[in-house]
């Protein structure tokens, strides 16, 4: 009786399979094919599992200005633009590659398929000006080097020529429609599609492209004018990782600013605290007492260096909805701010839990987080996590530190700018907003 196979000699019956080569073996183009297939297989569970998908480096999208040969017209531009070298893994597993000294230029516009440009044409003749359009990159491969085939065996039904080889690249696409948000996990690429939703799409040229990652959001998109540096938001593409930590993206108040006691007053009870975060989180991890503190410090003449907590609440603009992307710490009691004390907010983000379940990564770090009037672009030499765009909270290994910020009472030397924008910003009406304006706000009076 022979004993069953134990250790590296058993495996289920379910389990993948690969070619034992052995002399005089005779192989078949479906053998390796079968072979090749599941190495590719592992590669992609291996790219998904470990890493997830997104772009690894590079792939930045840049303005250039036509060149004479495709816009003879000197008064007539277009929006051209220019991908850099880079890396990145599809949601099927893919890598998707740009290689160095290649830098594909192309015409924005031209990239929007013919239904697109005329609704985006019949937009700018009723008066908008321009379009929101969404860059993505997709994984592409096309059959290259036809041969003619010397043997074909009766049952294969190969033709007479075959295509030698498979050649990998990339394609870009542009669209107006909003992409759908990122699911928590990477997709398992040995599940079968979607019911109704094939795998993969041709393009009727004989290239087959996997799923976009989106690149860039641009702005005001017209077909007669070029493209400018602030029109492009490269913030919006997802870094390589299997959950991307969900940070602080905007906050309503000059970190570190110095504020008169009137304009703090505003600002902490009538306005509120407005953070901005970049997936939405769990309403109920905020309910916590203890979440937000606010600490007023005294300074100035006399006694000082005292300690003391203001009362507060965190609001939500919908109550009863679970989730949200935005909230508002108020200022509930009436402590008088003197000349000198320094307000130091203290969200404890670790305790705050996205969509996905995970706490949200708010290190303050640099105090680079975007505010009225400050810089939208990150300092230089000081890279934002996914290193492009603007700064927010968070760091590359998602440390899901605490979120800490503070302004200064200085009834001596106020800060006209701060001023100014206090003033304006609380004289300000809330208005109905497009998708297009909301993408271009620069303070959360206007957020999406």
């Amino acid at each position: 009786m022979t004993a069953p196979p134990t250790g590296r000699d058993s495996a289920p019956r379910t389990g993948r399979r690969r070619l034992t080569y052995f002399h005089g073996q005779l192989l078949s183009a479906q053998d390796l094919r079968q072979e090749q297939g599941q190495f590719l297989a592992r590669l992609r569970l291996h790219n998904l599992a470990l890493h997830g998908y997104g772009v690894a480096y590079g792939l930045w999208t840049r303005p250039v200005p036509p060149t004479a040969a495709e816009c003879p017209d000197p008064e007539r531009t277009a929006p051209w633009f220019e991908v850099t070298d880079g890396l990145a893994v599809d949601q099927h597993g893919d890598e998707v590659i740009v290689p160095c000294g290649v830098r594909p230029r192309h015409d924005l516009w031209q990239l929007l398929d013919e239904d697109e440009r005329c609704r985006a044409l019949e937009e700018i003749r009723s008066g908008r000006d321009g379009v929101t359009v969404y860059l993505t990159i997709h994984h592409c491969e096309e059959p290259v080097d036809s041969v003619r085939a010397v043997y074909t065996e009766a049952c294969d039904g190969l033709p007479r020529t075959a295509y030698a080889h498979i050649r990998e690249g990339f394609a870009l696409r542009a669209t107006t429609r909003r992409p759908e948000p990122d699911s928590c996990d990477p997709p398992c690429p040995c599940e079968p599609p979607a019911e109704g939703a094939p795998e993969r799409h041709g393009c009727g040229d004989g290239r087959i492209f996997g799923p976009g990652l989106l690149l860039a959001r641009v702005n005001h998109v017209r077909p007669d004018r070029a493209l400018a540096p602030e029109q492009i938001h490269p913030e919006v593409r997802r870094p390589l990782s299997r959950r991307p930590a969900t940070v602080i993206t905007r906050i309503s108040w000059p970190h570190g600013g110095r504020l008169t006691t009137q304009q703090a007053r505003v600002l902490l009870g009538e306005r509120g605290l407005r953070i901005r975060f970049s997936r939405p989180v769990r309403t109920a991890t905020l309910q916590d007492p203890g979440i937000a503190d606010l600490f007023q410090i005294t300074g100035g003449r006399g006694v000082h260096g005292t300690v003391m907590r203001l009362e507060t609440r965190i609001e939500t603009d919908g109550p009863d909805d679970e989730t949200t992307d935005r909230i508002t710490i108020r200022q509930t009691d009436i402590e008088y701010l003197n000349d000198g004390d320094r307000i130091h907010l203290v969200l404890r983000t670790p305790f705050v839990l996205d969509i996905c379940g995970d706490p949200v990564d708010g290190t303050h770090t640099g105090g680079l987080v975007p505010q009225p009037g400050g810089p939208v672009a990150h300092r230089p030499g000081l890279l934002p996590p996914d290193g492009c765009g603007p700064r927010t909270s968070g760091t590359p290994s998602g440390a899901a530190g605490v979120f800490e910020s503070w302004i200064f009472i200085d009834n001596h030397r106020p800060d006209p700018d701060a001023e100014a924008e206090a003033e304006a910003e609380a004289a300000a009406e809330p208005t109905e907003r497009t998708d297009s304006a909301a993408d271009d706000s620069e303070t959360l009076e206007g957020q999406p």
